[in-house]
């Protein structure tokens, strides 16, 4: 039996291999899928040898201490698709662990197809020449990658965002306001403080005490949080050291388009709330260290990735330009910036003059519009088994 090899590291990338697998037995229901993600991707048939809580770590620095953990699977992950022989091996983002399995899967001799490029046009670079190494072709899922790939002598396809799909909300708004208990005249506020412990450990007691001093000034805000699906409620319990906003799984959607405003810990979450035109506060900590080392590597004018797209839709950056942080759609609040103190001031202002926030979700519109037309995940799954039926990409 024809096998795949998909390997997620990562919640956004269990999001995305999740769709694409589900495209790819829609195509061919007699494939094998097996790899490394999380519950979704399980969800949709594929084999998981391991799971997102034994790779999730956040920041440089974090990362030293599970390097024995990293190089086991890495050895383990490569002898297992030696003897499966997967038509193709498809790594989903998650640079660290999967240039290396890739570089291992193209001297065996099976094709790779990287899906969701690692970042590379904001830092590492030097990355660029091992993927023109290992790589039978890239599928990207951001406008500007691209050019930027094809201008580096890699194969290279734009298959359009998955999340232009995937973020919709599944019940009526009306019904999902009852269903959390928001009050007439109350702005809902959706706290999403990230897919990892660390990230969640980190800026939700900076959330929840935003919403809980909006409250007690008198602004009639419903917090909610919207809750990882990798991340354990005890994690949450430990964040917010007693009782806190209630916590809402499997809803983020519904959450996003709910409230008024979002406060969402950078990454992925900040394209879904820009898909859907939610404003946001982006929250961003880690350890000094691992802060004082991106600093140092990372060259873009933006942590939040909804900020990059909009400042790209707009013309104000493509990579390799400055950028001009004055001009965030969303603000940023980073280390010790992401603090009540520091956020509740923005906060306010955006329930005093909500003519702030329609500002804020018309330039968040251009976002949508340059991620391309649906249909990106079924793009992907073609690309594929194009390529795992022998064929050589673009």
């Amino acid at each position: 039996m024809r096998n795949l090899l998909l390997v997620a590291g990562e919640a956004s990338g269990d999001l995305y291999g999740a769709a694409l697998a589900r495209e790819i037995r829609r195509l061919d229901p007699s494939i094998r899928l097996w790899g490394c993600g999380g519950e979704r991707m399980a969800r949709e048939g594929v084999e998981i040898v391991y799971s997102l809580e034994q790779f999730s770590v956040m920041g440089f620095s974090e990362v030293v201490g599970r390097i024995p953990f990293f190089l086991g699977a890495l050895r383990r992950m490569a002898r297992m698709a030696e003897e499966r022989r997967p038509a193709a091996a498809v790594p989903i983002d998650f640079p660290g662990f999967n240039l290396r399995l890739a570089g291992r899967c193209r001297r065996a001799g099976i094709p790779v197809v990287y899906y969701v490029s690692p970042q590379v046009w904001a830092w590492g670079r030097w990355r660029v020449a091992r993927l023109r190494r290992v790589v039978r072709e890239m599928l990207v899922i951001l406008p500007f990658e691209e050019e930027f790939f094809r201008n580096a002598g890699v194969p290279v396809r734009f298959t359009g965002h998955p999340l232009v799909d995937l973020a919709k909300p599944v019940e009526e708004e009306g019904e999902f306001r009852r269903r959390i208990g928001a009050a007439e005249g109350e702005k809902v506020i959706g706290l999403f403080p990230g897919s990892r412990r660390q990230e969640v450990l980190g800026l939700l007691p900076a959330m929840a005490e935003t919403a809980r001093r909006l409250r007690e000034e008198g602004f009639p805000a419903r917090p909610v949080i919207g809750a990882a699906p990798a991340v354990g409620e005890e994690v949450y319990r430990e964040a917010l050291g007693g009782e806190g906003p209630p916590l809402l799984r499997d809803r983020s959607y519904d959450l996003l388009r709910a409230s008024a405003f979002a406060l969402v810990a950078s990454g992925t979450m900040t394209v879904e709330a820009a898909v859907l035109g939610t404003p946001m506060a982006i929250l961003y900590r880690v350890s000094a260290l691992s802060y004082a080392i991106g600093r140092a590597l990372v060259r873009v004018p933006h942590v939040g990735m909804a900020n990059l797209l909009a400042a790209h839709a707009e013309g104000r950056w493509t990579p390799g330009g400055a950028g001009d942080p004055a001009g965030r759609a969303a603000p940023e609040f980073l280390q010790g910036d992401a603090s009540a103190e520091k956020i509740l001031p923005v906060a306010r202002g955006w329930l005093r003059r909500p003519e702030e926030l329609e500002e804020i979700r018309r330039r968040l519109g251009a976002v949508r519009e340059i991620l391309g037309g649906g249909g990106a995940s079924a793009r992907a799954a073609e690309a594929v088994l194009e390529i795992a039926a022998g064929g050589k990409g673009r």
